[in-house]
């Protein structure tokens, strides 16, 4: 879970984990809950030398997703891996949770999904929480025709001081861009969208704001 700074009373700690719920509902296929898939590097068309499992992550960020994602890393004994992304959003705080277990492996991400052959990755969706998890990869890229957006975070239940929850949440949030080494700039696009909208960055957006690491 995030660090709560000493200001923070526990029942806003507690309303953290459900921030930032999808800005828009899932397309009718997408699946209820964030969905992992891997494919071990054994896979035909491989190039030599190169032992990255495919990880593609699918569907909405939820409380769950970071001990199934964990479970995969650990039961599989994988080292390097290039995780795939294609999500609506979801929970914030599992999302950055997400992006600190990719850091530390070192993994790649990537938004895109799977097509029929897993092997080979298509234009994927990264929007709302979705982003925090790209920007834990080492290296960030995405798919030709791959959308990532940002939007205000969100609360699912009523609040005394929507103040003081906007500030915890752009205080958590600034510290895990630092972290990440992504500009602090995304926290202040995010101030500036309302909740229900997204603003799709384009290519040279999240370059500038180092959310890309390459351009693919």
């Amino acid at each position: 879970a995030l660090r709560a700074n000493a200001e923070m009373s526990m029942p806003l700690l507690t309303l953290l984990g459900l921030i930032a719920a999808p800005a828009a509902p899932a397309a009718p296929d997408m699946p209820a809950a964030l969905q992992v898939v891997a494919v071990a590097p054994a896979y035909p068309g491989r190039l030599p030398g190169d032992e990255r499992w495919l990880i593609y992550l699918d569907g909405p960020v939820d409380p769950g997703a970071t001990s199934r994602v964990v479970s995969l890393i650990l039961t599989e004994h994988i080292t390097h891996a290039v995780v795939y992304l294609n999500s609506p959003g979801g929970s914030l705080v599992t999302a950055m949770q997400l992006g600190r277990v990719l850091r530390e492996h070192a993994f790649d991400t990537r938004v895109g999904t799977r097509t029929m052959d897993v092997t080979r990755a298509t234009a994927g969706t990264c929007h709302s929480a979705c982003p925090f998890i790209l920007a834990g990869g080492v290296q960030r890229s995405l798919e030709q025709g791959s959308a990532v957006g940002l939007d205000g975070a969100a609360h699912r239940v009523p609040l005394g001081d929507e103040d003081d929850f906007q500030h915890v949440v752009r205080t958590q949030v600034v510290e895990y861009l630092a972290e990440m080494g992504v500009r602090a700039d995304v926290a202040d696009i995010m101030d500036a969208i309302p909740h229900d909208r997204i603003r799709d960055l384009t290519v040279d957006e999240a370059l500038q704001l180092n959310l890309l690491t390459e351009r693919r």
